[in-house]
């Protein structure tokens, strides 16, 4: 369709800035890459394992389940409003009219928790880096991560194509990673156990032996399972920078989703049910490093666990290049003091990449992993993702019902009942949080939102007055 093209920058349009130079096999590269499959197997699951035995099978499902629901509302309020901002533009345009005031509030809301996670995550992840490297080197923890978030920054900076290859590269040796896992499985399969998946449920207990596991402990690790698929909905952030309809942000969340649950899910029964030893695998806190040590030799756990190294790396590229995009976005809507603004919304004018918002990204992830141990670095994201993924189920209903997602390219089948389910999921999933948890959150958006009532809210529109996004054939033009 011909597009007047002094029709596609108004006042209260944003301008393209960055370089829009992905497609959408590229941006599904650099979403995977951030939910870091490998990562999740070696880090997130074994304590799934640890909780549910045999029945982290179900848990992981669950979860894929509540994953479906959110992919279809992301992919919604994503194709409607494909914003580099992600989450928190998403809920501010969701609430129209009368909703207005109450979605500029929840928006800033939503930002302040993706700020929670903005140096949090990299610096979880890169913390693990040391650990995967020991069998070749021994490497300070806290220094290596250090230089990971400063070396991913630095590799961020560059044109967003350029990263597009490099994770895309990396991707790929995560994924045999993860073959290698699946096959040992499969060549040492005990067909006995897969009633074991789906009812009279086992852990291994310290004396050797196996103790029955009842659904509620599965519906509880349900919850951390949510936390290892999390991150397929990471595409809208590169949306500016995907060519072609908003369309296909949706569809690089669905498949994103659908790569990140095989990719976890099927290694992870595969050692359920190649273990030559349940009770052992079940109850250590190194269970996939034990599995191989147990079906294969030393070479290919050096093996296997360089290929867990580079993934973390990886994914703190993927991370950095995500937040980046996030603290950009929130500049060019002015959510801080004046000069702040200006400083992060500064574009490299050879990469056409936020070089300034992804270079502090990568700093302060480096200063936290010389300072903060990795238990609290978790503690402190937890029930934050589960308050995020809440306000965007709440857009996804509202935006719907009052029309707001009307020219949305994308419709999520069988509403309202995906971000119904997907709110009665997260309010069982709030439950299971720790209390230092939930204290976390709740703080988080509470500062939020005083920080909105005093200092947004006094600038009459002046500050945080989204604009309408480059949708389809006005980001062609």
């Amino acid at each position: 369709m011909a597009v007047d093209k002094s029709t596609a920058y108004v006042e209260d349009r944003y301008e393209q800035e960055l370089h829009r130079g992905l497609g959408v096999m590229g941006n599904i590269a650099i979403t995977l890459s951030a939910v870091t499959p490998a990562s999740s197997v070696f880090i997130i699951v074994p304590f799934i394992i640890n909780t549910a035995g045999t029945g982290a099978f179900l848990a992981m499902v669950f979860a894929a389940i509540v994953g479906v629901f959110m992919a279809f509302c992301w992919g919604e309020l994503s194709a409607a409003f494909p914003i580099a901002g992600g989450d928190y533009a998403l809920v501010w345009h969701a609430f129209k009219g009368p909703w207005a005031r109450i979605g500029n509030a929840l928006s800033f809301a939503t930002f302040a928790l993706m700020l929670n996670s903005v140096a949090f995550i990299p610096a979880v992840i890169a913390l693990g880096t040391a650990l995967y490297l020991t069998n070749i080197v021994s490497l300070d923890p806290k220094i290596t991560g250090a230089a990971v978030c400063l070396i991913a920054a630095a590799v961020a900076i560059l044109r967003i194509r350029t990263n597009a290859f490099i994770t895309g590269v990396f991707l790929v040796i995560e994924l045999l990673a993860l073959l290698v896992l699946t096959l040992l499985g499969l060549v040492n399969f005990h067909p006995d156990r897969v009633g074991q998946l789906f009812g009279g449920w086992v852990v291994g207990n310290s004396s050797g032996g196996l103790d029955p596991v009842t659904f509620g402990v599965i519906l509880t690790a349900t919850a951390s399972a949510v936390f290892a698929y999390n991150g397929y909905s990471n595409a809208v952030n590169f949306s500016e920078e995907t060519k072609g309809s908003s369309r296909h942000i949706a569809t690089a969340i669905l498949w994103s989703l659908v790569i990140t649950v095989a990719a976890e899910l099927i290694p992870t029964t595969a050692v359920l049910l190649g273990a030559p030893d349940l009770a052992k695998i079940t109850a250590s806190p190194q269970p996939m490093i034990d599995f191989i040590d147990a079906t294969a030799n030393g070479t290919v756990n050096t093996i296997v666990s360089l290929g867990v190294a580079l993934a973390i790396f990886n994914a703190t590229l993927a991370i950095i290049l995500e937040f980046g995009r996030i603290l950009y976005s929130a500049s060019r809507d002015r959510a801080w003091p004046g000069v702040i603004n200006d400083w992060l919304v500064a574009v490299h004018p050879r990469f056409k990449s936020p070089w300034v918002a992804t270079a502090l990204v990568g700093i302060v992830s480096a200063i936290l992993c010389l300072t903060v141990d990795l238990n609290t670095l978790i503690t402190l994201t937890g029930a934050a993702l589960v308050a995020d993924y809440a306000f965007v189920a709440l857009a996804a209903l509202i935006g719907r019902y009052i029309g707001a997602t009307s020219a949305s390219p994308y419709r999520m089948p069988l509403w309202p009942l995906p971000p119904i389910l997907a709110l009665i999921a997260l309010i069982y999933i709030t439950t299971q949080q720790t209390t230092t948890a939930l204290l976390v959150a709740g703080g988080t958006i509470l500062i939020g939102l005083i920080y909105w009532a005093i200092v947004i809210l006094p600038q009459k529109g002046r500050a945080w007055n989204l604009k309408e996004p480059l949708r389809d054939e006005l980001a062609e033009a």
